[in-house]
């Protein structure tokens, strides 16, 4: 696959989405569980060329902190949403934003997560075995 390595990643992840809403995503563990599987995708088609420990810990503490910051976020957006019923293009903001938040929050941060920290675990664990 050469430099392009990545598309397959995001071909993956799109494949993964559309048999999610395929299977259907609303309290059905398969399309969950296949929306997981695109996240993880996602963060491969970033991180699969990484040959060294350091940016998989990044990913992995970045992606924890990412978590409970996007879940505040989130909280926050949709309380200033509710609050400017008033004003729609600012509401319709305030909601665009809060529901990217919880999705980074709950679909982005795992994946980080799972990728950081079993990246650095084989980087780690296949330099320990060429010393």
């Amino acid at each position: 696959m050469g430099g392009k390595s990545w598309i397959g990643f995001l071909a993956g992840a799109v494949v993964a989405v559309a048999a999610a809403f395929v299977v259907g995503i609303s309290d059905n563990l398969p399309g969950v569980v296949l929306v997981y599987v695109a996240s993880v995708c996602l963060v491969l088609a970033l991180a699969h060329r990484w040959r060294r420990v350091k940016p998989f810990v990044w990913l992995l503490v970045g992606s924890l902190v990412l978590f409970p910051v996007a879940a505040l976020l989130h909280n926050l957006l949709y309380a200033l949403g509710e609050m400017s019923a008033d004003a729609p293009l600012l509401r319709g903001t305030f909601e665009g934003l809060h529901v990217g938040f919880f999705l980074a929050a709950i679909f982005l941060a795992p994946a980080g997560v799972l990728v950081g920290a079993v990246g650095s675990l084989v980087i780690w664990g296949r330099s320990r075995t060429a010393q």
